[in-house]
């Protein structure tokens, strides 16, 4: 596959993620529209339930619509398994709840941190993704494990590694979003108790 045909199979799956996240929204203004209406009747237990949901499905809608510009960032193919892990701002489940997208705070998320060619933890290739309203405008391959790729993924490898796409990209004197660049070291700080 050429860079043009990756960057088609990674939209396909990106345009999966932001439809789901455009489900969860249109589901939450619901409910949140449906307890807004509901009546005001009823004692004081029955008011803060229902202001209690009303912060709740407001809480959910500003959390969803933070993640929408840089959705998901990073993909991991790891070893022995078929489908990859892709992480991303939030945790994202299907209508079966299987999980489509880690939160890159999660402990699932680790190893797109902290796996090294030295030590790939089980990860294959990591994938940093790189997005602009809602579209993948380019990938950077690192190569955890090139012994776990095999031949058509070796022919397919993008760039030269997310970091250095990072320092060389163009500056605009604005702090750009970190979270798609954390290093393994920085990782580690972050989670640390």
């Amino acid at each position: 596959m050429t860079e043009t045909s990756e960057i088609r199979v990674e939209q396909t799956k990106l345009d999966e993620l932001y439809a789901r996240l455009d489900e969860l929204r249109e589901e939450t203004t619901a409910r949140l529209g449906t307890v807004r209406i509901s009546e005001v009747g009823g004692n004081h237990q029955h008011r803060a339930e229902r202001d209690a949901f009303a912060t709740l499905y407001e809480d959910q809608l500003i959390r969803l619509d933070g993640a929408e510009e840089g959705l998901c960032f990073g993909r991991l193919d790891i070893v022995d398994e078929d489908a990859p892990a892709y992480i991303g701002r939030i945790g994202l489940t299907d209508e079966q709840r299987q999980q489509i997208l880690i939160d890159w705070r999660a402990p699932a998320a680790e190893r797109f941190y902290q796996s090294t060619a030295a030590n790939p933890d089980g990860i294959a290739r990591r994938r940093h993704l790189v997005t602009a309203n809602r579209k993948v405008t380019g990938i950077e391959d690192d190569v955890l494990d090139i012994d776990a790729l095999d031949d058509a993924q070796r022919s397919n490898l993008q760039g030269e590694g997310a970091l250095l796409a990072a320092l060389t990209t163009h500056r605009t004197g604005r702090m750009g979003d970190i979270v798609a660049t954390i290093q393994a070291e920085q990782d580690a700080i972050i989670r640390r108790p």
